[in-house]
């Protein structure tokens, strides 16, 4: 109960605060030319803390993304979720460009459409899929918009079977992803692996920290396929990055997460592709929201009333 009267406390705090902060946003016209990007894939490690990621100065839980990925693109340090820091809405966020409190256990559809829909409404041959451990997260897919709801819907490969039949091991959505890739050539995708959220939850310190280190395996597994299939090598951008973070140490630890210090909001962030630097670390104050827009310019769709900005720092040359 103490939990419930908290949550509902700081979504009226937040909410007010992030209506009262809306960016005006330039909506995309028109690619830019020189850029090669024709997939973009985004991975959620779902709710580990910085400190056990990029924080962590050993880097011993994310070895392939320290030592070998990295060289392929950009860090960078300086990344947050300004908005509700629990699972759906760390989704929504990335994926509409917009903070909105949705009910994170899966009770609603967002009330406007995602990136998902926006580009299966420009480009309608365009194979686009959400891939996740989590079941909830196929609510992505659909939007209570009356406009967009129940069109230019994304396919799911959610869950043990779909929305409401709960949540399957990490393992099986990597398999799955990679037969997905392989065999559908999906040009947009969003991939969520659960487990460092779900052992946190369960207070289990060594189950989180191996998890962290299985997600970072399971992104070196779909790194090797984007880098030798002939249909996303050279031409596709990958995002990895977190959902949400989890309580420092000083306000409860690492066990839950909604609030808003500095361990639940700050948050990893990764990108390789084309367009973007290489083997660069940058600490320009970017967010959840950026990576829709982020998005929006590199597959060349528009994404109207979006709170975020094209991360322009990432490019290699500074469209």
């Amino acid at each position: 109960m103490i939990y419930l009267k908290n949550y509902l406390t700081f979504l009226v705090i937040i909410t007010l605060t992030l209506y009262s902060c809306k960016k005006d946003v330039e909506i995309i016209e028109e690619k830019d030319e020189g850029l090669k990007t024709e997939n973009v894939i985004i991975i959620i490690i779902d709710g580990p803390r910085y400190a056990e990621t990029w924080g962590d100065n050993s880097h011993e839980n994310i070895p392939y993304l320290a030592k070998t990925i990295k060289l392929k693109g950009i860090v960078n340090t300086n990344f947050f979720n300004n908005g509700f820091t629990y699972t759906l809405p760390g989704h929504l966020a990335l994926s509409t460009g917009r903070y909105y409190p949705i009910d994170n256990f899966g009770g609603e559809l967002p009330p406007f459409p995602s990136i998902y829909q926006y580009y299966k409404q420009t480009y309608p041959d365009k194979n686009c899929w959400i891939i996740s451990s989590k079941d909830k997260i196929e609510l992505l897919s659909n939007t209570s918009e009356s406009d967009y709801n129940n069109k230019y819907l994304a396919n799911t490969d959610c869950g043990i079977n779909g929305l409401g039949s709960g949540y399957r091991e990490d393992s099986i959505t990597t398999y799955n992803t990679i037969n997905i890739l392989t065999n559908e050539h999906p040009s947009l995708v969003l991939i969520n692996l659960k487990d460092p959220d779900t052992w946190g939850h369960a207070n289990n310190w060594e189950k989180y920290i191996e998890s962290i280190k299985k997600s970072d395996e399971y992104i070196n597994e779909i790194v090797s396929l984007i880098d030798t299939n002939p249909y996303y090598k050279d031409k596709t951008t990958l995002f990895i990055t977190n959902d949400h973070g989890r309580h420092e140490d000083a306000y409860g630890g690492f066990q839950n997460h909604g609030d808003n210090c500095e361990g639940c909001r700050h948050i990893m962030f990764f990108g390789y592709g084309p367009d973007f630097k290489k083997n660069s670390t940058i600490d320009t104050r970017y967010e959840l929201v950026d990576i829709a827009n982020t998005t929006a310019k590199l597959l060349n769709f528009n994404l109207p009333n979006s709170n975020g900005i094209v991360m322009e720092e990432l490019f290699e040359k500074n469209n």
